[in-house]
């Protein structure tokens, strides 16, 4: 049998034709990685999406791997962000090249550390390869993805290799211990594994790197077994989820349209017979400015939207007077100034009022959305560019980063929307005695994708991480409660859905949550990111191998060589 003459000729176009195919197999692994996160969920194939890059990286020079690493990334994100679509379809084409940057660097560097840590034969790199080089450096492959994934998260976190294992609890536990950090190098050390493997041939290495995999979830099967509660206090909480369209700029007649949905939807909560201990809407549940710190009542309003803020602002309280419960509503606000004089900006805020309709506390978003809430490097960027990417608003984030008590003895840590997926910013709450998660967001810019469930996927690790429950609210689906173990309950007012974190729909319905009187702090709340640390001593460790190898070879070359080989000048 005879092989096609690209694959049996050195010849310049049968490089660059094996050179596409390759390139091609690294983005459809990066395809499988996206296959893997909602909404198709195909898990399996988690573990194998970065074999096509580490057989590419196994012969590759920097120049090429970079490309590599480029276009296995561009695979995942063209399709792991392509929901944004839904608000301009030139974002995903727009974002996904920027954010595959950081898996060229990951791949730009390996071809070093390779050539001086495995044996090579020739220009090559072995086939068959001693065990503790494999082993050094499959883990150390998986420890740098995780380590520049994590540089990544802190700008800008979506769908990482945890998210793929959304649905798999057992996996999920070693979160308490490591975050969600760990659980993305299970499935580098599984993709590391495979290569060992199918690349490399070595049966002995690939055991060794299933072990930790094995020990993770067998410490998952007896964290699940063994969970017990503690003292509790079961918590009836109201959600609201209205279900309307995306409006920001709403005209007059559609933010009343808004108020109406909302109040209408609250009402029926209670005339159905429950009886929630608070209610909840979702962020910026009506497009107006709540103003929160004035009594609207003394101020004369001379335009149509500053009338219908009063009627807002009334209608909210007049409900948690009628019902004699208290809300905790997502809503537009103005921030609290803490200089004489300072003007006040915009916030994207959660408001407490108590059962007798006063404003009790106010959480101000922390984590803005960039480009969405406001536009980073403004006064840098071309005008054209803003044009194309302004929302029209800057909002100003908060400054206080404590947990809001919702009730006596419930201690929400509040996020809204995009922030309540960063890992950084949930901890906080946790370490500052949050004893309950309230996520309020609205995901109506996407009324036809996968991005509800993708939004819920990335929040079910922050329970875990942190051993508490999370109480979910949305505008359009999502809303329900995540419990501190990685499950999950979604509201379903029909009652038949297979899949309710899909349904888009009008919601009113009471969750009942049990929130810990005195939580434990996991590990992970205690002592924070030491598993990237960790990560960074494997990497720093396996780098000073191959610079002392890299050193070494270098003497050995040089005393091969004649004396005569570099003559003396002058």
């Amino acid at each position: 049998m005879h092989l096609p003459e690209i694959f049996t000729l050195p010849t310049p176009g049968a490089r660059r034709a094996r050179c596409t195919l390759k390139l091609a197999a690294c983005f459809a692994g990066g395809t499988f990685y996206a296959a893997a996160l909602p909404p198709l969920n195909i898990k399996p194939l988690a573990a194998v999406c970065q074999l096509p890059l580490l057989f590419f990286l196994k012969r590759a020079n920097w120049k090429s791997a970079v490309l590599a690493g480029w276009v296995w990334s561009l695979g995942w994100s063209l399709f792991a962000f392509r929901f944004l679509r839904e608000i301009d379809p030139a974002v995903p084409f727009l974002l996904a090249p920027v954010v595959s940057l950081w898996a060229a660097v990951f791949a730009g560097v390996i071809p070093f550390l390779r050539d001086h840590t495995l044996v090579r034969e020739g220009k090559k790199t072995a086939d068959r390869q001693p065990f503790g080089r494999l082993l050094l450096f499959s883990l150390g492959t998986a420890a740098l993805f995780v380590l520049t994934e994590w540089t990544r998260s802190r700008l800008f976190t979506w769908n990482d290799f945890s998210v793929t294992l959304w649905r798999v609890p057992v996996l999920l536990q070693i979160a308490v211990l490591t975050g969600h950090y760990g659980v993305n190098f299970i499935v580098a050390l599984a993709n590391g594994a495979v290569a060992a493997l199918v690349v490399y041939r070595r049966k002995s290495v690939f055991f060794t790197l299933v072990c930790p995999i094995v020990l993770a979830a067998v410490f998952g099967q007896i964290r699940l077994a063994a969970r017990e509660p503690g003292r509790t206090r079961t918590v009836a909480a109201g959600l609201v989820q209205g279900n309307l369209s995306q409006r920001r700029h709403a005209s007059l007649s559609r933010a009343r349209e808004a108020l109406d949905t909302y109040v209408s939807l609250t009402e029926r909560l209670f005339l159905q017979g429950k009886k929630p201990d608070i209610v909840l809407w979702p962020e910026s549940a009506v497009p107006l400015c709540f103003y929160s710190a004035y009594d609207l009542a003394l101020y004369r309003q001379t335009t149509d939207h500053g009338r219908l803020t009063v009627v807002y602002q009334q209608q909210v309280k007049a409900l948690c007077r009628k019902w004699k419960t208290p809300m905790f509503i997502g809503a537009l606000d103005i921030a609290d100034t803490l200089t004489p004089g300072e003007v006040p900006g915009s916030t994207n805020s959660a408001v407490l009022l108590d059962a007798t309709g006063e404003i009790r506390a106010k959480y101000d978003k922390l984590h803005r959305v960039p480009y969405g809430e406001y536009i980073p490097f403004r006064s840098l960027l071309p005008q054209f560019l803003i044009r194309r990417i302004d929302m029209g608003r800057d909002l100003v984030p908060g400054r206080n980063a404590n947990f809001v008590e919702i009730l006596p003895g419930v201690r929400a840590g509040t996020a809204i929307c995009y922030e309540g997926v960063f890992s950084y910013v949930m901890r906080r709450f946790a370490a500052r005695g949050a004893n309950v998660f309230i996520v309020l967001s609205n995901d109506a810019w996407y009324p036809r994708s996968s991005e509800p469930e993708q939004h819920l996927a990335n929040a079910v690790l922050r329970a875990v991480e942190s051993g508490l429950p999370m109480i979910r609210c949305g505008n359009n689906g999502g809303s329900g409660v995540v419990f501190p173990d990685g499950t999950y309950r979604i509201v379903d007012p029909t009652g038949k859905s297979p899949r309710p974190e899909l349904l888009r729909c009008a919601a009113a319905e009471v969750v009942e949550v049990a929130v810990p009187a005195d939580p434990e702090r996991t590990f992970y709340v205690k002592y924070g990111e030491w598993f990237i640390l960790l990560l960074a001593l494997v990497v720093a460790g396996w780098t000073v191998f191959a610079f002392v190898n890299f050193s070494s070879e270098r003497k050995k070359f040089l005393a091969l060589l004649p004396e005569d080989a570099f003559p003396e000048i002058g």
